[in-house]
């Protein structure tokens, strides 16, 4: 079904539809009318810099651990994995650090206002969301855009949803907005089949209707921009016809649960400076997040249509990550991909409770691992391989840190580790070191761990205006924020490995709408009965001293992660608890 008003100022001349083949991932493929770009020296000198600090400090890390292990002459198994293990996971800790530490050092970038308008369409794809909220969103975004500038603007709703009365919904929704807006181009089709989900429904618009447009908006059911912030990503695109897409740095709406308001904590004090440090070393060699990005239509339709992949799902079959891939091969095609934080008003909503979040997380995880399989298709550029293997990292990186605690579990009383308990007993022993440089060494690694939220706190307070006497406040949020980050870890540590592990003896999670709702304790100890069972046993392991007594903290977590799970999804009624400086979200 489709119903559309154009206005007549915005009525597009005929013009054929755009053609998007499937990409080949067996051969090169370059867009004949890519201008070319590439990222400057700075950046790619930059770049280097950041990539191989951490493969430097991890290769001392071996080293020195190396050395520690093998001082008696002999270097047991458990040890040399123990070595192995760390250095994997811990190369990704120090890249955060480096990137967080970039960030610090980001100023925005001057614009210049376009010589020339885009015609820019607006897609809001939807699956079930609430149709009145979710297009009412769309509408306050666009309405001001209408007449703003240059630039020309137009929505477009592209309905996936399956539930016959949640269509009826939108429709309805669209028809009042409609006749509300006279003056505002508007448009809705519902596909009868949602092929391929959210790639095939943007795919389906790019086919019919992506010719009349030189650029699209993506945005998602929960996303929210600001006006001013869609310009400067319009003027940045019309101003570098190099460019094919131009990703913003989403930030997470605060919410009302105390889960939500972590996670649009974190997003704002750390998220921030970490994204524009991952800007300053991608250049032109930036990432898709799928939404809250500008995309030139040609570009896309030229260079970013999705084959499936061999075999069935979960390893073949859609693409369900395709956000990287389609960044990946617009890259590909000649095109640049950039990240601009200076579009800050840019949000995203996050479920309100931890189940809602991982049941997300699954299909993430499916999506991410899928990308392993792209890592040699001819033509990429090294970092958009980097991009990918560092999604699916996303997910492996749990399994690292699994595999990491077991051996310092098994190298416990009786095991190939000098005894722990001869120093502190919750905190691991570096081998042959005496006790001050034991605590410096934890210490350099607990600092390289907070490293990212404390560079972020610099720079939000540096960035921010605010009354010394909101400062308490903000400290009393960080380590709220740092504390229950610490205690959820664990569970969703062994959430991903479960992830991971279904993914790949073939368990396919599919693509599913949002979980919605506030579950009650009892289906809360269902839905985390793996982890209560392990931290359970981890626990009576600690007490019969088969296992560190530093891996108490982690058993009691797991152990009560129904009952945090129970907490983070209650409501917050304080203004200022875990609320960013300066900000009235």
């Amino acid at each position: 079904m489709t119903a559309a008003f154009r206005h007549p100022l915005t009525e597009a001349a005929a013009t054929p539809p755009l053609a998007m083949p499937d990409q080949s991932f067996g051969v090169p493929f370059t867009d004949p009318a890519a201008p070319g770009i590439r990222s400057p020296r700075s950046v790619r000198a930059v770049r280097l810099a950041v990539l191989t600090l951490p493969l430097g400090v991890t290769t001392a890390l071996a080293w020195t651990g190396l050395g520690w292990f093998t001082v008696d002459g002999h270097l047991a198994a458990t040890e040399a994995a123990l070595v192995a293990v760390t250095v994997v996971a811990f190369y990704w800790v120090v890249l955060s650090v480096a990137t967080a530490v970039l960030g610090v050092f980001w100023r925005p970038r001057p614009q210049a206002a376009a010589l020339h308008g885009l015609s820019i369409a607006i897609l809001l794809p939807m699956y079930g969301e609430p149709a009145r909220q979710t297009i009412g969103n769309a509408l306050a975004l666009l309405s001001p855009l209408t007449g703003w500038g240059r630039h020309r603007f137009s929505l477009h709703i592209l309905s996936d949803t399956r539930d016959p009365v949640a269509a009826q919904a939108e429709l309805a929704a669209f028809s009042v907005a409609r006749l509300a807006n006279p003056g505002l181009a508007l448009h809705y089709r519902r596909r009868a089949a949602n092929t391929d989900y959210k790639s095939g429904n943007i795919r389906d618009w790019v086919t019919k209707a992506g010719q009349d447009h030189d650029a699209m908006l993506i945005l998602d059911a929960d996303s929210i921009m600001a006006p001013d912030s869609v310009i400067l990503m319009a003027d940045r695109m019309a101003t570098e016809p190099g460019l094919g897409l131009i990703q913003t740095v989403p930030r997470v709406l605060w919410g009302n649960t105390l889960w939500q308001r972590l996670q649009s904590f974190a997003s704002e004090v750390y998220g921030t400076n970490l994204g524009r440090g991952f800007a300053m070393w991608t250049g032109a060699e930036g990432n898709f997040l799928g939404h809250n990005a500008l995309v030139r239509t040609r570009a896309f339709a030229a260079c970013a249509g999705l084959p499936h992949l061999p075999g069935r799902a979960p390893r073949g079959g859609v693409i369900l990550s395709h956000d990287f891939v389609e960044a990946a091969l617009i890259r590909r095609g000649g095109w640049g991909v950039k990240m601009m934080p200076e579009a800050s008003e840019s949000f995203e909503d996050t479920p309100e409770t931890l189940p809602g979040y991982l049941r997300r997380d699954r299909r993430w995880c499916q999506g991410n691992m899928q990308h392993l399989r792209l890592l040699a298709t001819p033509g990429l550029h090294i970092v958009s391989r980097f991009h990918l293997f560092q999604g699916a990292m996303a997910y492996l990186a749990s399994v690292w840190w699994l595999a990491l605690l077991t051996l310092w579990a098994l190298s416990g009383p009786g095991g190939a580790l000098p005894d722990p308990f001869l120093a502190n007993p919750f905190m691991p022993v570096w081998p042959d070191l005496p006790p001050v440089s034991q605590a410096v060494l934890t210490g350099t690694v607990g600092l390289m761990l907070l490293g990212p939220k404390l560079l972020g706190s610099a720079a939000h307070l540096r960035d921010r205006d605010f009354r010394l006497r909101d400062l308490p406040g903000f400290a009393v949020s960080v380590l709220v924020e740092i504390v229950l980050s610490v205690l959820l870890a664990p569970a969703l540590m062994v959430h991903q490995v479960r992830a991971v592990l279904q993914t790949l003896v073939g368990v396919n999670g599919g693509w599913m709408p949002h979980l919605t709702g506030r579950p009650g304790f009892r289906t809360l100890l269902r839905f985390h009965l793996t982890e209560t069972a392990l931290g359970v046993t981890l626990l009576g392991l600690c007490f019969a001293g088969q296992i560190d007594l530093w891996l108490l903290p982690v058993a009691g977590s797991l152990a009560l992660t129904s009952l945090l799970s129970w907490l983070v999804q209650r409501n917050v009624a304080s203004r200022w608890f875990l609320r960013p400086l300066g900000t009235d979200k």
